[in-house]
């Protein structure tokens, strides 16, 4: 089992120190946009890719916790009821992962507070919980807008004490007062969209048919919605004494065919780009579906960062829209069929495939996440380097 306490913490820090000043991991800095710690703000969630220029296009592999949990042996109930054990956990992966994963991952001395995707239904008011293995949980069999009344009802989220708020903070200050003044902890964000919050608070199929069958009372959700997200954030930024230039947009409900383009862009759309003006702009738009026939209209967000182009969409569509205005992508390949359970010349393939849909002059990376253990991790290990492997021969190093 992974050892918790203050000592433990420490001499982690000094490993982590001494990993992210190594020449090696200094080396990688060249294929990122490192921000230092004191203009970092809550929506930069990611590290932007570097300008290649036609240069090589840098990969990262990110474990799920559940395998994380089995590399390090730490419990996954501690993990979140615990700061020390999250803090200790959260160490661990870094130097695990610069010791046996030789990606392109930059190690830096900052790391974030998630909840997996509680923040945001819990603030509003959703019921919330944790599993027997520890993990978070919305109840979604009871939403709570049933009615037109239900929306006057609502008040703006307190930021210390709505939902899991109490959790985070207690969480923040005891991992900030563990940690050295180089390190970061990193205060989370409300990252998802106005839509997938609307699913949350009433219900995914009710929602669904109120975007076509009282369109009215839908916006009137979504407005709500928006600006219990700005009274959050404004809080939020004066708790952390930053200025925001910056706000996510956390989509995974966005895609098709859940959504028509048509809705989207005459629903949807018009609160994204709010925002955008709202904030000044959207550092990463995110949505692991099929967002294909969407992009066209994404791309009409005035200022924006990051495009997210999961397993699902046409790297080449992603690459010639956003591309083509000086979006950075972040592509994702799909874990399970492409990397654990495909072959070397499989995972060869598929990211050839990819590379070909790539011009030169789009910056991107490629990122492989969500990798569980699907049959025993040895053998999940195993495929994780083989594709490591792959990536550096079609990659680049």
């Amino acid at each position: 089992m992974m050892e918790v306490n203050r000592d433990r913490v420490k001499a982690l820090m000094d490993q982590v120190r001494g990993i992210h000043e190594g020449a090696e991991n200094q080396a990688r800095a060249r294929f990122w946009q490192i921000f230092p710690h004191e203009r970092w703000e809550p929506a930069l969630i990611r590290t932007l890719p570097a300008p290649r220029e036609g240069g090589k296009i840098p990969f990262v592999v990110e474990p799920a916790l559940a395998m994380w949990s089995e590399i390090l042996g730490f419990d996954t109930v501690a993990y979140y009821q615990d700061p020390l054990t999250y803090l200790t956990a959260q160490l661990e992966m870094k130097i695990y992962h610069a010791r046996h994963f030789k990606d392109d991952t930059y190690i830096d001395k900052s790391f974030r507070i998630l909840f997996a995707a509680l923040l945001e239904g819990t603030v509003m008011g959703m019921p919330f919980g944790f599993t027997e293995e520890g993990h978070p949980w919305l109840d979604y069999a009871h939403p709570l807008v049933q009615s037109p009344e239900d929306l006057e009802r609502m008040e703006p989220p307190d930021f210390h004490q709505c939902g899991i708020m109490p959790l985070i903070h207690r969480f923040y200050t005891e991992m900030t007062e563990a940690l050295g003044d180089d390190f970061l902890v990193k205060f989370p964000d409300w990252l998802m969209g106005p839509f997938g919050v609307a699913c949350e608070l009433r219900g995914f199929d009710k929602f669904l048919m109120d975007l076509l069958l009282n369109p009215e009372f839908a916006q009137q959700l979504l407005r709500a919605i928006v600006e219990a997200r700005k009274s959050w954030q404004a809080e939020c930024d004066r708790f952390l004494g930053v200025e925001r230039t910056r706000g996510v947009l956390g989509n995974d409900d966005v895609y098709c065919p859940t959504l028509s383009p048509a809705l989207y862009r005459d629903m949807i759309l018009p609160l994204e780009m709010d925002l955008c003006e709202h904030y000044g702009g959207v550092f990463y738009w995110h949505s692991c579906g099929d967002t294909t026939k969407l992009i066209g209209d994404i791309a009409r967000i005035p200022v924006l960062d990051l495009f997210h182009c999961g397993p699902w969409t046409d790297v080449a569509k992603a690459s010639q829209t956003m591309g083509g205005q000086g979006i950075p992508l972040e592509i994702c390949v799909e874990p399970v069929d492409k990397v654990q359970r495909a072959t070397p010349e499989e995972q060869r393939r598929h990211l050839q495939d990819i590379v070909e849909q790539i011009p030169d002059h789009v910056e991107c990376y490629v990122k492989v996440d969500s990798l569980e253990v699907i049959r025993d991790l040895p053998t999940e290990l195993a495929a994780i380097q083989s594709w490591i492997d792959v990536a550096r021969e079609v990659l680049g190093r």
